[in-house]
């Protein structure tokens, strides 16, 4: 029986090497992300104008002031998330509820917030709201004197009236709205960027505030006194929030998100050891271990799926639950409703995706207990008889299009067919199974029935760090085998830098090309030789 099985992969950054870490397969740890205890998080997130440009700013106050509650958490129960992260309070400085301390969103059609959690409950969802610490536009426009502009980053520093402000509008939230907890996000220090590092008077002053002496001046400031008064100034903040929270409801959940872990303004902090929630936006569960020595006991740790950070959610996904990580992603919707359509990315298979559709996608399978390899059919996500023994993924392109990828999948025939836009890159295959298939077939295309053009895909190249092959891809003929230069194997650059040593002998790898396709075919018996992780390559000379 022939299955279109998805094994998944995810945009690996640049000159990463074969990941050593072979996760268990995702129905072995169903019973475990089915537990009440795993943290199955998602935001469609408000803060950001629905744009993919680079240097983005935030969102106009009153977008999706349309949105509805019930669509969205039935978007969220569709995932299949227990925890819903939406907003109290969005960058912009608005809130997403009605008659608070903060105003609402301009054009609010709904009490979005209370309606939210209302809804959610009723699931069996927890519901959390959001505040930026570092960044609010409302606020720079009040207090002009009190901010160093109003900039899509960083740009307030802690002063009394801002912590009073931040904390009324914390404890607004949480008594009004019936949250289960909320999001800190942004606590870091300002910027400076709109006076070029020169500190505003406001700041000086709370400089002297805090470390009991004047300012000495953005020349003398040493890193010792900078880094001395920077964590002073978070930790003041953090204990407002703490107050705030807490006094309108003892347990109200805080879940600080930071995207530098070990980052010396907060590495070792009382923060770090109070907080209920911490997550790493970085997205690395190993930099989430190493944290574990910094939290409190009651401390759950999360993991961050997002675009920006890169992270393999094929790897990400099986490890973090393996370990006992939360999971959480997040993403922006362009539409007016703020709603991203599931259909279309349940549909395909996880390889065939890149960015936050493919991260939706994964998470979305791991949330109802499903592998990787789970199909859509007929609403609802169905495990394959047979799954394909081995998993698929790419080395990331920075911010450009990616490689994907759809799989035919048998015991004795595999198609991959793979779009490549740039008609170079990366594949990476780990076995999971006992065996791989007897053969593989690996089709490149530019895009559907196009292939490459024969100058930009010159030469196929397989390696697993020993043993390697090279075909050319412009004639036809036998394949050269050898030991591997494994320094250069997986080198940046446009030309394939796959080199074999001295040591060389012919194997009869097949390659064909058309209009609308590369086609190489590779035996079983070079798979068998090989080890459980596979690196190839397509390029040029």
């Amino acid at each position: 029986m022939k299955l279109n099985c998805s094994p998944c992969l995810r945009a690996l950054p640049l000159l990463c090497c074969l990941s050593l870490f072979s996760p268990p397969a995702l129905p072995e740890l169903a019973a475990q992300a089915d537990a009440d205890k795993a943290i199955k998080a998602y935001c469609l997130d408000f803060n950001w104008a629905p744009t993919h440009r680079r240097g983005r700013p935030f969102a106009k106050p009153g977008q999706w002031a349309d949105a509805n509650p019930a669509e969205h958490v039935a978007w969220y129960e569709a995932m299949g998330a227990n925890v819903i992260q939406t907003f109290a309070v969005s960058t912009n400085g608005y809130a997403w509820y009605k008659d608070g301390f903060i105003p609402e969103q301009p054009g609010l059609k709904h009490d979005f917030l209370p309606e939210v959690v209302k809804l959610g409950h009723a699931k069996g969802m927890k519901v959390f709201g959001y505040f930026c610490a570092a960044s609010n536009p409302r606020w720079a426009e009040l207090h002009p004197e009190q901010s160093y502009g109003s900039p899509s980053t960083y740009h307030i520093p802690y002063t009394d009236d801002y912590l009073e402000y931040l904390s009324k509008s914390i404890y607004d939230a949480v008594k009004k709205t019936g949250i289960d907890g909320f999001m800190v996000d942004w606590l870091w220090m300002p910027r400076r960027q709109s006076t070029d590092g020169k500190w505003i008077e406001s700041e000086k002053a709370l400089y002297e505030q805090l470390m009991g002496e004047p300012f000495p001046g953005e020349d003398k400031l040493t890193r010792a006194q900078d880094l001395a008064y920077s964590r002073k100034a978070i930790e003041r903040c953090w204990q407002a929030i703490k107050k705030a929270a807490k006094s309108a409801n003892p347990e109200c959940i805080i879940w600080l998100t930071v995207n530098k872990m070990h980052h010396p303004h907060v590495v070792n902090s009382k923060m770090y050891r109070e907080v209920d929630w911490l997550m790493n936006e970085a997205g690395s569960v190993e930099e989430i271990q190493k944290a574990r020595a910094m939290v409190g006991e009651h401390t759950r740790l999360i993991t961050c799926l997002a675009t920006w950070n890169g992270m393999d959610a094929s790897t990400v996904v099986p490890q973090a639950i393996e370990e006992g990580v939360g999971l959480y992603g997040f993403t922006t919707p362009l539409t007016k409703s703020g709603i991203v359509k599931l259909a279309p990315i349940f549909e395909k298979q996880v390889t065939e995706l890149s960015g936050d559709k493919k991260n939706i996608a994964m998470l979305a399978r791991a949330y109802q207990g499903k592998s990787e390899y789970a199909q859509w059919q007929d609403g609802e996500f169905v495990e394959p008889e047979n799954p394909p023994p081995f998993r698929l993924t790419f080395q990331r392109r920075g911010r450009g299009l990616q490689d994907t990828a759809h799989i035919d999948y048998d015991a004795d025939r595999t198609v991959i067919t793979i779009r490549t836009p740039y008609g170079r890159g990366t594949g990476y295959l780990e076995k999971t199974g006992d065996a791989w298939p007897e053969a593989f077939v690996i089709q490149l295309q530019k895009r559907p029935g196009q292939a490459p053009k024969p100058g930009e895909t010159t030469l196929f190249g397989i390696s697993d760090g020993e043993t390697g092959a090279i075909l050319p891809l412009d004639e036809s003929g036998s394949a050269q085998i050898g030991g591997v230069d494994t320094k250069a194997k997986l080198e940046r650059g446009v030309h394939l830098r796959f080199a074999l040593k001295d040591n060389t002998e012919t194997v009869p790898l097949a390659a064909d090309r058309n209009d609308e396709r590369i086609r190489i075919t590779l035996p079983g018996a070079l798979l068998q030789n090989l080890s459980d992780e596979i690196s190839f390559q397509w390029g040029n000379k």
